[in-house]
């Protein structure tokens, strides 16, 4: 074997081993405003506010606008980043953000059974960190899941959280503006959320959807009525541009509601909990300096999957066991960090281009499709774009599934320099995703199994935490990935593929030249080499009734013992949905904020 299997109640020891004033420092300091708090003047250093939110991603974007609604409240959002950078719009430019300073650049810590060929054994978790988050970000999809999410999570005890009562939230913050607007069953049109196609699609994208066509696949929208189709996806986008949380949500009011105050480059480090077990503030460090901002009424948590349990464990909420280990006082046991999982899928397989269906363009025309995107009033360049990327499809591997366990999307590379070493391509890329002579079909398992859990970093609590996805941990993970990537090898017998000479590079990758190419035993292989991730991580703050002891928040996202603590985001997803994730936290954000205004409406 080539692994040794993980024990989930022993992978919190310490693993980096940072000097130790580096830890004993963070002690200390911590200790000094415990005992002392800031020593500057209050006036200065701290605010009053009726809501802290902290995040300003998908989920804290729309709970910031609809709260401040309210002349009568005063909110306060925190964002740990920037300001969203124009070269963020062009969605073509989206896989040259990764890794860049509007990236939390977080990796996967390794278990021995997935990301055996990344440095380390450790997978890259791209997070957003500027204000749109994630969404700021991403790939840009509106993929909302499956009904049976939904009614799952409704069925585990959430009441409230069934597709018949989240598809309002949905439809409430979108602006449909293609065909779909038509249905109103399903879509809404008079939201802040646009969204749309994009202007530019190119023969590349067309061919993979036609390819799943002749597979018999129908041309239907997957977040109406069936999910189960293949088709060119809708974007979080307007006229080839992004449209981030950030511009749907807090652009338009920033400067307009007196009441909304947002600062950017402002870490919270510490939830502040009074001895009844109550939330009254966070304490943030902005331009290296500590400040205090009051919560009248709630502090709400909003910073997604990795970061909002971090945040939790450092203010005392979270597993006993670790806690005491780090030193921080214990305020609420709870499971916080555990329940972390993530859709997996592997990178490995590359189609071939021809060049009269290649898009690739030489580093000074890709120069000059930049600037002459940035002077276009109307975007409708390639960059206005993101190619094969867009092309979704969903397939039940099985006929008997109540609902698809495979989702494909395609990554667009050159593919000789990929094949020559795959893991440098990845981790140096910059290049435009509109530009490309190669795909890689990416088999994404929409239902798995394992599941891992996120640990503070024991040698600097405040840095970097410890991600624990434990890929394929449980094996029944793979089975879908083979029977979904047997089908992405037939598209090549396609008239799609045939009409445009398009086909499979029968190459080996480097970790995998003992296994006969295209058999289960490479296509296991590249899933545990080559694994990959469509950076869906959920499920670290899990959302659950009470007598469920791997519940972090209610029903209501209020944290369990604590009172006016509320998290709302991606990590009180109890199960990821079957889909990209942006939309659903979106949702979770437009849900959240109502709890949060009924409960105040009544007091």
């Amino acid at each position: 074997m080539l692994w040794q299997p993980l024990d989930l109640a022993a992978v919190c020891p310490v693993h980096t081993q940072l000097s130790a004033c580096t830890y004993f420092g963070y002690v200390y300091l911590n200790l000094l405003v415990q005992l002392f708090g800031d020593s500057r003047d209050p006036s200065k250093s701290e605010e009053e506010f009726d809501f802290v939110i902290v995040g300003g991603g998908s989920s804290g974007s729309v709970i910031a606008n609809r709260l401040s609604r309210n002349k009568n409240w005063k909110v306060l959002l925190l964002e740990a980043g920037p300001e969203q950078p124009d070269i963020t719009l062009a969605p073509g430019l989206s896989s040259a953000l990764l890794g860049s300073n509007v990236d939390w650049q977080y990796r996967t810590q390794p278990n021995g059974k997935s990301c055996l060929a990344s440095p380390g054994g450790q997978c890259p978790w791209p997070r957003g960190r500027m204000l749109g988050g994630s969404s700021s970000i991403n790939s840009l999809v509106y993929v909302r899941g499956n009904r049976l999410d939904y009614d799952t999570w409704a069925a585990m005890g959430n009441d409230g959280w069934s597709y018949r009562e989240v598809l309002p939230y949905f439809k409430k913050s979108e602006r449909n503006i293609n065909v779909e607007a038509l249905d109103r069953r399903y879509h809404g049109v008079s939201g802040e959320q646009y969204v749309s196609r994009y202007p530019f699609v190119d023969i590349g994208a067309i061919m993979i959807t036609e390819a799943f066509h002749e597979r018999g696949l129908p041309f239907v929208d997957f977040n109406a009525a069936h999910q189960v189709s293949a088709i060119q996806a809708q974007a979080f986008a307007l006229d080839g541009k992004r449209f981030s949380a950030n511009s749907a949500f807090l652009r338009p009011i920033r400067y307009k509601r007196k009441n909304l105050t947002i600062k950017t480059n402002s870490e919270a480090v510490k939830i502040l909990i009074d001895d009844n077990k109550n939330a009254y503030g966070v304490k943030y460090i902005k331009n290296k300096r500590m400040y205090t901002a009051i919560a009248k009424k709630e502090v709400i948590v909003s910073s997604g999957a990795i970061n909002s349990p971090k945040l939790l464990m450092l203010s005392g909420i979270g597993p006993r066991e670790q806690l005491e280990r780090l030193n921080i006082k214990v305020i609420q046991d709870l499971a916080v960090g555990e329940n972390l999982h993530d859709h997996v899928t592997f990178n490995g397989f590359v189609i071939a281009l021809p060049n009269d269906t290649a898009t690739l363009r030489s580093n000074d025309e890709v120069i000059k499709e930049v600037i002459e995107y940035a002077r276009q009033d109307i975007k409708d360049g390639p960059l206005s774009g993101n190619a094969a990327v867009n092309s979704v499809s969903f397939i039940k591997t099985e006929p008997g599934l109540p609902a698809p366990d495979i989702q494909y999307q395609f990554d667009s590379v050159k593919w000789r320099e990929y094949i020559r070493e795959p893991i440098a391509y990845d981790r140096t890329r910059i290049y435009p995703t509109s530009f490309y002579d190669g795909l890689i079909p990416r088999t994404m398992n929409l239902v798995p199994r394992s599941r891992g859990r996120l640990c503070l970093n024991t040698t600097d609590p405040n840095g970097p935490p410890l991600l624990y996805p434990n890929y394929y941990e449980d094996e029944r993970d793979l089975i879908p990935l083979i029977k979904g990537a047997r089908l992405a090898l037939s598209l090549e017998n396609t008239a799609a593929f045939k009409a445009r000479g398009a086909h499979y590079v029968r190459e080996n990758l480097p970790a995998c030249r003992g296994y006969e190419w295209g058999s289960d035993e490479y296509i296991i292989c590249l899933a545990r080499y080559y694994t990959s991730t469509p950076y869906h991580p959920v499920g670290t703050c899990k959302m659950g009734p009470k007598w469920d002891k791997t519940a972090v928040v209610d029903p209501r996202l209020k944290v369990y013992g604590i009172s006016g603590l509320r998290v709302i985001d991606a990590s009180i997803m109890p199960v990821v949905p079957r889909g990209n994730t942006n939309a659903p936290s979106i949702m979770v954000g437009e849900k959240g904020a109502v709890y949060v205004m009924e409960d105040w409406s009544k007091n």
